[in-house]
C-alpha cells in the first residue's frame, strides 16, 4: 500500500489558505493538512469542503491553532471542537500538542484529550521539542514530550521529525518505541544542533530515507504529511515554493517506495 504524502498549510503561513491550498494541489500532493489559525478560513466548515471540492484534493488532518485561533477559545476547548469538526468533514486525524511543562499530562489525557476523541476521529498526541530551561532553578515537575517514552500510554501519536532533531533524539529509536502507537507524521529535516529547524527532507542530518522506507514497510495506517517553513521553501517566490514543494514530495515518495535491502 502507498502511504499518501500531505502538504501542512501551515508551512507557508505567510500565505492567504486558498493559494497554498492550489499549490498543493498543483503539486501533486495526495492530501493537505490545514493548520488552524486566527483566520476565520482555516475553521469554517463549508469553506473548508469548498477547497476540497474546487481542488480535488481531500484534507486528512486538522491541526489545532498553536494559540487561541479564530473560535477565541482556550486549548482544550479548541482541542475538542477540532475533533468535532473532523468528525463532521470525515477528516481522520485531529494532531494534537501536549500540554507545556509544569502541566500534568495524565490529567489533561483523563480530560480534554479523551473528550476528543471521544468525537470519533484518532487524535494523535505529537511528540514536542525540546525545551531548555529557563533558568538554572527550572524544576520540570512533569513530562515534557520530547522523549519517545513520554508518549508512551498516551494512545495516538504524531511523530515529528523536525521535533526530534530539535531534542537530539535518534529517529529510528523514536520510530522504533513509538510504531505500536503511530497514527501520524510530521516530516521535515534537521542539522541536529538543537533547534527547530523544519528545513526540506534532505538538507539536514536525519536518516529519513531509512524512516521512510520502514514506515512504508510497517502497517503504519496513516499519512506523511510534509509541515516545513516558509523561508526553507523559497518564500515568497511562486516559482521556487513549488519547484521545492514538488521536490520535497518527490523525495518522500522516492524514500517510501525504496527497498531498505537495496542498500
Amino acid at each position: 500500500m502507498t502511504l499518501p504524502v500531505l502538504f501542512s498549510t501551515g508551512s507557508l503561513y505567510p500565505f492567504g489558505l486558498e493559494r497554498v491550498y492550489s499549490w498543493a494541489a498543483e503539486s501533486g500532493f495526495d492530501g493537505v493538512e490545514i493548520m488552524m489559525d486566527e483566520r476565520w478560513d482555516t475553521h469554517q466548515r463549508a469553506y473548508l469542503e469548498h477547497l476540497q471540492e474546487r481542488h480535488g484534493v481531500k484534507i486528512l488532518a486538522l491541526h489545532p491553532p498553536l494559540r487561541r485561533g479564530a473560535w477565541n477559545l482556550g486549548p482544550e476547548q479548541t482541542l475538542v471542537r477540532t475533533a468535532r469538526l473532523a468528525h463532521g468533514m470525515d477528516v481522520p486525524v485531529v494532531v494534537a500538542h501536549p500540554p507545556p511543562p509544569g502541566r500534568s499530562l495524565e490529567r489533561w489525557a483523563a480530560g480534554p484529550l479523551r473528550e476528543a476523541r471521544e468525537q470519533g476521529v484518532s487524535v494523535a498526541v505529537e511528540n514536542m521539542p525540546r525545551a531548555e530551561p529557563r533558568c538554572v532553578f527550572s524544576i520540570q515537575r512533569y513530562r515534557s514530550c520530547y522523549l519517545p517514552e513520554h508518549l508512551l500510554g498516551l494512545g495516538d501519536v504524531t511523530l515529528d521529525t523536525s521535533h526530534v532533531g530539535a531534542s537530539k533524539v535518534d529517529l529510528i529509536r523514536a520510530y522504533s518505541t513509538l510504531a505500536p502507537q503511530l497514527r501520524h507524521v510530521h516530516l521535515s529535516d534537521s542539522d541536529l544542533t538543537g533547534r527547530d529547524q523544519h528545513r526540506l527532507p534532505g538538507k539536514g542530518l536525519l536518516p529519513l530515507r531509512p524512516f521512510l522506507s520502514a514506515l512504508a514497510r510497517s502497517d503504519y495506517p496513516g499519512a506523511v504529511s510534509l509541515e516545513l517553513k516558509p523561508w526553507p521553501l523559497g518564500a515568497p517566490d511562486h516559482d521556487t515554493i513549488l519547484e521545492r514543494m514538488r521536490g520535497a514530495l518527490a523525495f518522500a515518495r522516492t524514500a517510501l517506495a525504496e527497498d531498505p535491502r537495496a542498500r
